[in-house]
């Protein structure tokens, strides 16, 4: 069974596949994420200072859009203006994939989110490491914080 784990990022063939996922899920607090948007791990819509503020989410599913097991994420390079959280069972759309397969489907994975601390402004960014079946790949995430 083929593995893809969705980010909102632009797919990339290999063991560990990136897909895109849409983030304008209704409630949701992250940035539209269409290849040429939030792809390039920039967060379009900015962060408000002391609010939690959906980033990105990355799920695990398989060749018949089935949700899989989470990979497993780990903050890689902390932002220097906020904290970085992780909630797992957040659904999301598939925007883009390396295969093409799965868009429009809904899966589960898990958030990242990004909290500003209060009276910060300007750009932070950070890293995240995901981990499936073995593969490893990072990515780096950034935000622009607004009062």
């Amino acid at each position: 069974m083929t593995k893809t784990v969705a980010w909102l990022a632009a797919g990339l063939a290999g063991a560990l596949m990136l897909a895109g996922c849409s983030s304008s899920d209704p409630g949701s607090n992250a940035a539209a994420n269409a290849p040429g948007s939030a792809g390039d791990g920039v967060r379009r819509d900015p962060v408000v200072a002391g609010r939690r503020s959906r980033v990105f989410v990355m799920a695990g599913f398989g060749e018949k859009c089935e949700s899989l097991a989470t990979p497993n994420l780990t903050l890689t390079q902390p932002p220097q203006k906020g904290d970085v959280s992780f909630e797992p069972g957040q659904e999301t759309t598939v925007n883009t994939s390396a295969t093409g397969t799965c868009i429009g489907q809904r899966v589960t994975g898990t958030g990242i989110y990004y909290t500003a601390r209060p009276g910060q402004t300007g750009q932070d960014s950070f890293a995240v490491e995901a981990e499936l079946g073995g593969s490893v790949t990072q990515r780096t995430f950034s935000v622009e914080i607004v009062d």
